[in-house]
């Protein structure tokens, strides 16, 4: 049985064969010196900067993470060693260590390796986590090895995901939306058209009492895990409201915010979503056995549902005062304690060039990241489809604290859910929760 879970938690969606829903596990910062040996040259001796430099040596170690499913493990896995491959014929003195690790726990997990001495000189992040990241000084910036030739091709939303206080820290190499996608038979089943699916919440609205009516849940809420990307945040934006203001003030528990807490218990109250969505961290395998009408998810969504043959068609997002979705950005990065920065920031310029693009892209069915890449999904209608839906998505909340505030989020929803607390409360509660965690990095 498949099962989802986030490049972002939600970061990006994708999926794998198990029944848990991936987390990200934020700890605290604290970091001393990271373990690659290797020679670090004088920043952009590489890059068409003046004076003759040594070419990077050494050694470096990049850590990435199963973007594919099972099935296509051995597919990605070549790609990696022609990437590679490809390094060393450009850089023959530098030794690439790599590893794929889960997504479980990879924030612990990277940062206990990089606290010991043994973590990577080059790993994955996404726009909640960069801001975080280089507050603690984390992450390298990479503006000494870069030209502006080596920007120019890149989108530039994309790109400035990675940018953190006039510094680029990242260089992206996907990009993913998320919107609803209906199981088509479900749709005629409630006497509707799957080829007019709703496109505002009272349209929406009205299929889910219809579909809570046939015993179908109306849709996915995986609670305990998911929050806030897929969850939470989407609703917020559609509604008009969001967790910070453009000065930095939190304005979850405002007027939209507090009827965005009580739309997802009217949703819960009312069956629309299951009943364990206060402590399920995976509901795909509803929608796969027929018994819900609509999921979360991305490009990569597509790709089991092709593989399972499901009939599905993909919804746009949903307004009520606005339209909008949540939609990341994945994005590599080089340790500020790694010995060797300039071979890692080699290696991040070669794996996010335009063919790599297109092999990686192509292969998970995310969107790339570079202009020249783009045309890898021509034909693929349902791809095209979610690729103009990514005009309408935000990347999360990008602050320092987006990590840290959302499990406390979560525990209020939960709440709310459990019947211990009002929407009001909730809302409030998490509005103070969010409070306090900024008042940590001030």
């Amino acid at each position: 049985m498949w099962s989802s879970k986030f490049l972002n938690e939600g970061t990006v969606c994708m999926f794998k064969k198990s029944k848990v829903w991936l987390v990200l596990l934020v700890l605290p910062l604290v970091l001393a010196a990271c373990g690659s040996d290797g020679n670090d040259p004088a920043p952009g001796s590489s890059n068409g900067s003046s004076g003759e430099a040594a070419s990077p040596s050494g050694e470096i170690t990049v850590w990435a993470h199963p973007y594919v499913s099972e099935e296509k493990a051995g597919e990605m896995k070549a790609f990696w060693d022609s990437v590679i491959q490809a390094y060393n014929a450009k850089f023959p003195d530098v030794k690439v260590k790599f590893e794929e690790i889960p997504w479980k726990d990879r924030e612990q997990k990277i940062l206990t390796a990089l606290s010991s001495g043994t973590g990577p000189d080059v790993f994955y992040q996404i726009p909640d986590q960069v801001p975080q990241f280089a507050n603690q000084g984390v992450l390298a910036p990479l503006d000494d090895y870069l030209t502006d030739d080596d920007l120019a091709d890149f989108n530039e939303g994309a790109l400035k995901a990675g940018n953190v206080d006039g510094k680029q820290y990242a260089l992206p190499i996907l990009q993913e939306t998320q919107t609803l996608i209906y199981n088509a038979d479900i749709v005629k089943d409630i006497g509707e058209d799957p080829a007019n699916l709703p496109t505002t919440w009272d349209e929406f609205n009205a299929w889910a009492e219809k579909a809570a009516a046939k015993g179908y849940y109306a849709r996915d809420f995986a609670g305990a895990e998911a929050c806030c990307n897929a969850t939470l945040y989407p609703l917020l934006w559609q509604k008009g409201g969001d967790v910070l203001a453009e000065d930095g003030s939190v304005i979850l528990d405002n007027e939209a915010g507090v009827a965005t807490f009580q739309y997802i218990k009217d949703m819960y109250d009312k069956k629309w979503i299951p009943a364990d969505s206060v402590s399920n961290k995976d509901q795909f395998p509803e929608f796969l056995s027929g018994k819900m009408m609509a999921i979360w998810g991305s490009g990569y969504t597509l790709t089991v549902l092709n593989e399972e043959k499901i009939n599905y068609v993909i919804g746009e997002p949903l307004t009520d005062r606005t339209k909008a979705t949540f939609g990341t950005v994945g994005m590599f990065v080089v340790s500020d304690k790694s010995k060797n920065k300039e071979a890692a920031a080699e290696f991040v310029k070669l794996l996010t060039d335009t063919e790599n693009q297109k092999t990686f892209n192509k292969l998970t069915n995310y969107i790339p990241t570079r202009k020249s890449a783009a045309s890898i999904h021509d034909g693929d209608e349902a791809m095209k489809k979610m690729t103009a839906i990514a005009s309408v998505s935000r990347a999360g909340i990008v602050s320092p604290v987006a990590r840290t505030i959302m499990p406390k989020i979560q525990a209020e929803i939960a709440a709310m859910l459990e019947g211990g607390k009002t929407p009001q409360e909730a809302a409030s509660a998490a509005a103070a929760a969010v409070r306090d965690e900024l008042a940590k990095v001030k």
